[in-house]
């Protein structure tokens, strides 16, 4: 279908078949307008409840690497490197969660507000005006429909005059509801393409304002110290290994014994005596 610019003013007094038929496009226009309306709101508050987790998470994480001093472990090898490194990485998530916070209101103030702000204002408006005009245009039908019933001859001058007045502030009346109506969506058709990219232009200064601070913060000093800490995790990984293959030839060479050892009855007929033992033990698991 070809583009249409704007309902003619000038045209609203006529009422034409053809201006009603232009008028229903712009019509079905902004009731497809509002609903797309309201399922883009919808992913962006989305994204916003997402940020907003964001946020809690950060928070609740900074907490809790800081509650790993205030364990009370029965073996602590180690710890205090590990508190003073989680410390540090503590302080980062807390500066983290500054700038996800910061964006959060960011997103809420360029993203969120103004596309309610259209649709409660532009979209709004256009929703009440139609129903005044439905409003307004039964009111001039009615009072057309009582004009056409006057009888032709005989006429009672004094009704004929009321219901004239009648019509004409019916008709008054229509013609100021179209006019602000035809405004509306005239102003729509301009006001939808700056509501559709008004949001998306905060949604992006706000991730490059984040990513730009979060850039600025893990500066060299923070790359000096992953690389310390990963060069310590490394270390620690190396010696795990290590002991790991210890303790799996330990294993091997404690499970090569003879499989006499594990029977609780073992041969008594032919005991393997030790005489410089000081002491005896476990003679009562032998059966008798």
């Amino acid at each position: 279908m070809p583009a249409v610019d704007k309902l003619l003013l000038e045209e609203a007094l006529q009422d034409s078949p053809q201006t009603r038929s232009l008028l229903s496009v712009f019509e079905e226009d902004a009731g497809t307008l509002t609903d797309y309306t309201n399922q883009l709101l919808q992913a962006m508050q989305r994204v916003y409840g997402a940020q907003n987790e964001m946020c809690l998470a950060t928070h609740q994480l900074s907490k809790q690497l800081l509650a790993y001093e205030k364990q009370n472990f029965a073996l602590g090898k180690g710890d205090e490197e590990v508190i003073s490194t989680l410390h540090y990485f503590a302080k980062v998530v807390d500066e983290l969660n500054v700038l996800h916070t910061e964006l959060a209101k960011q997103l809420a103030d360029t993203m969120i507000l103004p596309i309610i702000q259209f649709r409660e204002k532009d979209l709004t408006e256009v929703s009440t005006l139609k129903d005044l005009f439905g409003l307004a245009s039964n009111e001039h039908d009615l009072s057309m429909a009582k004009y056409s019933r006057l009888p032709k001859k005989k006429e009672n001058e004094k009704v004929k005059t009321d219901v004239l007045k009648e019509v004409a502030a019916a008709r008054r009346k229509q013609h100021l509801s179209s006019l602000q109506y035809y405004c509306a969506l005239n102003a729509l058709q301009d006001r939808k393409r700056v509501a559709m990219m008004e949001p998306m232009i905060g949604f992006a200064h706000g991730q490059i304002n984040f990513f730009k601070k979060g850039a600025e913060m893990f500066s060299q000093n923070m790359n000096s110290f992953l690389s310390s800490v990963a060069d310590m995790v490394q270390s620690i990984q190396v010696e795990l290994e290590a002991e790991a293959e210890k303790m799996r030839v330990s294993q091997q060479e404690l499970l090569s014994v003879d499989e006499s050892v594990y029977a609780p009855d073992f041969d008594v007929a032919a005991p393997q005596i030790n005489r410089n033992l000081i002491q005896k033990a476990g003679y009562l698991n032998l059966r008798r």
